[in-house]
């Protein structure tokens, strides 16, 4: 009885991980890999928005010879426009930066996470090696 319950039990586990969208399997990569995991994603998202936003900016002044007037109802519907196709943009990114994260987990772990924030860690102290006689 109890191996039938089991196999009732890692059909459901199945069932729930094929129901995830690839985004959210890449999600879940993040979260299992803890701390370094989530600093990682963030940072990437930080740089993404930090540069993309600059980029749209730079690009509406290209397209339009001057920079978006916010009391200008034209200017309102071209970043309206612009939003949307860039968000579609940054929506289809997504698993290249979630990729990314992944990609730097390790080092983020091995740089920040064990270096600054692990504070359970006894400090190891080498001992001095005694003479053979």
């Amino acid at each position: 009885v109890d191996l039938e319950e089991k196999k009732e039990d890692e059909c459901v586990i199945a069932e729930e991980e094929e129901e995830l969208s690839e985004t959210e399997k890449l999600l879940k990569q993040v979260k299992e890999a803890g701390t370094a995991g989530v600093i990682s994603y963030a940072l990437w998202e930080l740089a993404f928005w930090f540069i993309s936003i600059p980029v749209c900016s730079f690009g509406f002044y290209q397209v339009t010879g001057h920079w978006p007037d916010f009391s200008n109802t034209e200017d309102l519907e071209k970043l309206g426009a612009e939003a949307f196709a860039f968000v579609n943009f940054a929506r289809f990114a997504v698993p290249l930066r979630i990729g990314l994260a992944l990609s730097t987990t390790g080092w983020i772990n091995d740089n920040v996470v064990e270096r600054f924030l692990k504070k359970d860690k006894p400090p190891v102290c080498e001992e001095p090696a005694e003479e053979e006689q």
